[in-house]
């Protein structure tokens, strides 16, 4: 019975030791996921008004990202924990994606959103995986202010 005792510990510790690698694994498919998924880590969130995650997903991005036009927008994301500042880069980051959803393919569509408040009434546009909108400009405040402008396949 002890060894049985013993056998089954020995199981438990051994399991909770293998789902650490897994996490690390994730970790890593992460950090080199598609520029599409990396960025749209970064406006979700922006979306819940979460500066240290909105860092920790541009720190991701950078380690990814080979497009020396979206680099500027993302040290500035991950240098950061002022979301204000965080938006005003994320801004010129979803123009620079824009340029670059539009020459590739995408295996699924993306909603080029705008909100019109943005920015003292000046306006900005994101991608969106979903046609629902959901403000980085604003987060909670005005969560649905915007329009889908283009549907990008």
């Amino acid at each position: 019975m002890k060894k049985l005792i013993a056998l089954l510990g020995l199981t438990l510790i051994l399991t909770s030791c293998g789902s650490g690698a897994k996490e690390t694994k994730q970790e890593t498919a992460t950090e080199s996921a598609n520029p599409v998924e990396s960025y749209l880590a970064i406006k979700d969130a922006l979306v819940k008004t979460d500066a240290a995650e909105a860092s920790k997903a541009a720190k991701a991005f950078l380690k990814s990202n080979s497009n020396q036009k979206l680099h500027s927008s993302l040290e500035t994301i991950a240098n950061t924990s002022d979301v204000k500042i965080q938006r005003q880069a994320f801004e010129t980051l979803s123009m620079e994606m824009y340029e670059v959803v539009k020459a590739n393919n995408n295996e699924t569509p993306l909603y080029k959103q705008y909100c019109p408040m943005a920015f003292n009434n000046q306006g900005a546009y994101w991608l969106a995986a979903e046609e629902e909108v959901n403000n980085p400009y604003f987060g909670d405040l005005m969560l649905h202010c915007g329009s889908v402008e283009e549907v990008i396949q």
